[in-house]
């Protein structure tokens, strides 16, 4: 029987993806570049801001269009994007991309929170996830930006 690393158990590994991606928005938005005005936010604001974005639930302690800077706020944006994936899903995308196939583990526990029948429904599963993520993001953005420049006359 093969050993693994500690971090190599499916539950380990979601925590540990779920925390590495609030722990690198949490640095991006303590730089600097990512406020308005001088001087750089505080790490807890940065710290909550992070973990709201993950979590998608969308709490904020201070005013996000005037507090963070263009920068900033893509990095929100790109908080956003991971967590409204899902974690697992994305576990599961870094497990393709770092092993360019998805281990019988990691399988098997995407299966199990997903609700698939089929070993192989999982990588297709994943990746209608993103494919409609994306489609549905873009169509919004679409109807967002017409309904914003016409109804409201904004570029």
């Amino acid at each position: 029987m093969a050993t693994t690393k500690w971090w190599q158990h499916p539950a380990r590994l979601l925590v540990l993806v779920f925390a590495s991606a609030a722990l690198f928005g949490t640095a991006l938005l303590a730089l600097p570049v990512s406020v308005e005005g001088p001087g750089a936010a505080p790490l807890l604001t940065a710290l909550f801001t992070s973990m709201s974005a993950v979590c998608v639930t969308g709490l904020i302690v201070v005013d996000t269009p005037t507090y963070w800077s263009t920068f900033g706020e893509v990095v929100l944006i790109g908080l956003v994007q991971l967590g409204g994936l899902g974690i697992m899903t994305l576990a599961s995308v870094l497990a393709l991309v770092v092993s360019r196939r998805l281990g019988l583990r990691m399988q098997l526990s995407t299966q199990a929170e997903t609700g698939t029948l089929n070993l192989g429904d999982v990588r297709a599963l994943v990746s209608g996830v993103i494919r409609t993520s994306l489609v549905f993001e873009a169509v919004t953005a679409v109807i967002l930006v017409a309904r914003f420049y016409l109804g409201y006359d904004e570029s």
